[in-house]
């Protein structure tokens, strides 16, 4: 894989999450080049159902205004493959994870987009570009947690894929 970048809302603010993250970032070094763009969550101003039913939309508008705008697009063709994380996505093993990023690398451009959504999931526009909605599970995890999760599967489908014994199944 060429190319990952994470797009997220938030910034890590657990101190041991945050080391944990940046360990396995440093790890994704050796296989990729791997890259975040932590953006400022819409704040939700209460709960009433309406007005949180508007927020992931306009998050989603943000995220599209993201991939189309110049400074992402600084490579003249750049056609990323983009993938939401969503719980009603599927869930995959190492080894799926790992078979996906080889077809990204062999028939696509070799870059993987991935977005984690805000507090209140991802809107159906941005779930609608997505090539593939993907879940870590059908629990429900803090953004945090979800985007340490996150990193470490994909160190360990791209380890795993260049032969590195990190992983171990079965």
């Amino acid at each position: 894989m060429k190319k990952v970048t994470l797009v997220c809302y938030g910034k890590l603010k657990t101190p041991g999450l945050e080391l944990a993250v940046a360990e396995f970032t440093k790890r994704l070094g050796r296989y990729t080049e791997f890259n975040v763009i932590e953006l400022k969550p819409i704040p939700v101003p209460e709960k009433n159902d309406s007005t949180r039913s508007l927020i992931p939309e306009k998050e989603g508008d943000q995220l599209i205004e993201l991939l189309q705008s110049p400074s992402f697009k600084s490579k003249a063709g750049r056609t990323p493959t983009l993938w939401c994380l969503d719980e009603t996505g599927k869930a995959m093993r190492t080894t799926e994870w790992a078979s996906s990023f080889q077809e990204i690398e062999d028939r696509a451009s070799g870059e993987l987009v991935l977005f984690i959504g805000g507090s209140l999931g991802l809107g159906h526009n941005i779930l609608a570009t997505a090539h593939k909605k993907v879940s870590l599970g059908p629990q429900t995890l803090s953004h945090e947690l979800a985007r340490l999760i996150l990193v470490e599967q994909i160190y360990r489908a791209l380890s795993y894929s260049k032969g590195h014994p990190y992983h171990n199944e079965g």
